[in-house]
């Protein structure tokens, strides 16, 4: 089973799981289910929205926060990919593109460090 190619204008057709938990799930079916109830949960999460307390920083810099700890989970995962200790590549290919996560974990641990610079502290979790 292979991830779909995410177009950034089309972000909110992939409203609920990252693909790389989707990317766990090879067999086709269990993968297509997955991405329904995915939706159907963002469904019903759209369509209660009204009921929730309002977010206490406002939605703009709550989705903002919320977009800079999914970078750091990107970020994790990049790097984690990268760590010699954790993936042992079979081909010259496949050790540049380790090399290559590794750098672009660094392109995005900046991006999300930016955001949280201009955010400043939050409530926390």
């Amino acid at each position: 089973m292979h991830s779909p190619v995410v177009s950034p204008d089309r972000f909110e057709d992939f409203p609920a799981f990252r693909e790389t938990f989707l990317s766990v799930f090879t067999d086709p079916t269990y993968n297509a289910a997955l991405r329904e109830v995915g939706n159907l949960i963002f469904e019903l999460a759209l369509e209660y929205r009204g009921q929730w307390p309002d977010h206490p920083e406002g939605v703009i810099r709550s989705d903002l926060r919320a977009l800079v700890a999914d970078l750091r989970v990107i970020q994790g995962h990049l790097a984690s990919l990268a760590d010699p200790g954790n993936a042992s590549p079979s081909t010259a290919k496949e050790e540049r593109h380790l090399a290559l996560a590794g750098r672009i974990a660094e392109d995005v641990r900046h991006a999300a460090d930016t955001l949280e610079l201009e955010l400043g502290p939050g409530t926390g979790a």
